[in-house]
């Protein structure tokens, strides 16, 4: 129901309030009630009485209808028309957008893999680094992050950095991704293997990243590597 027609149905309910007439009254006790309508059109059997806040339909001297009058201070207003945005607010705007999908991906490749302490029993492979230096910039609009996730640790039970023996990651939780490298903030520690759903929704803020993107290199901005 719009904010129009409950503004209608309202006034309907408060008139019937203040009025005792129904369907069904006849003309004198409507001109009882109402005294002479400000208007009146007869054609035939059928009689239309305005009054300043009630239309009133009879046929055969019966009322067949009332229909309040909405005041013209209860209609809904148009719209104001927005003003166009300027240059430096679409670019302030797509800078801002821009932020905002970079920060969710940095969140979403960034998140903690379940760690744990290193007990005697453990079967524990050891690496001197996890990551290469440097990374690639991802084809923003075409690539498709699913099909670039690696897992090199899915054979080993638990894997660690030799320079941190005692803090142990077991390698099933665990991936590497190229195309997602660029935004690695700690490449202190390995990274959570990543659902579908996950890569899914990197992949449509890849596409945001690299609309925006394309739209902000006009004004010299361009991304950077996260670390």
């Amino acid at each position: 129901m719009t904010s129009a027609i409950k503004t209608c149905f309202l006034y309907l309910v408060l008139s019937a309030g203040a009025s005792a007439l129904s369907v069904g009254d006849t003309y004198q006790q409507v001109t009882a009630e109402k005294g002479e309508p400000r208007s009146k059109m007869v054609a035939g059997s059928l009689q239309i009485l305005n009054y300043p806040d009630l239309t009133i339909k009879l046929r055969d001297n019966t009322v067949v209808s009332l229909t309040p009058i909405v005041p013209a201070n209860r209609t809904e207003s148009l719209p104001k028309p927005t003003s166009p945005r300027t240059p430096a607010q679409r670019l302030a705007s797509a800078a801002r957008e821009l932020r905002e999908a970079v920060a969710r991906v940095q969140f979403i490749i960034n998140q903690p893999a379940p760690m744990g302490m290193r007990t005697p029993k453990m079967r524990v492979w050891e690496y001197a680094t996890w990551f290469d230096a440097g990374s690639l910039k991802p084809d923003f609009v075409k690539v498709d992050v699913r099909k670039t996730q690696e897992t090199p640790y899915d054979g080993e039970d638990f894997v660690c950095l030799k320079s941190r023996p005692e803090l142990v990651w077991a390698g099933r939780d665990l991936e590497f991704n190229p195309m997602l490298k660029f935004f690695y903030v700690d490449r202190s520690v390995p990274k959570k293997k990543l659902t579908n759903d996950e890569m899914t929704e990197i992949n449509v803020l890849y596409r945001t990243i690299g609309r925006l993107e394309k739209e902000l290199n006009q004004s010299g901005i361009a991304l950077k590597p996260s670390s």
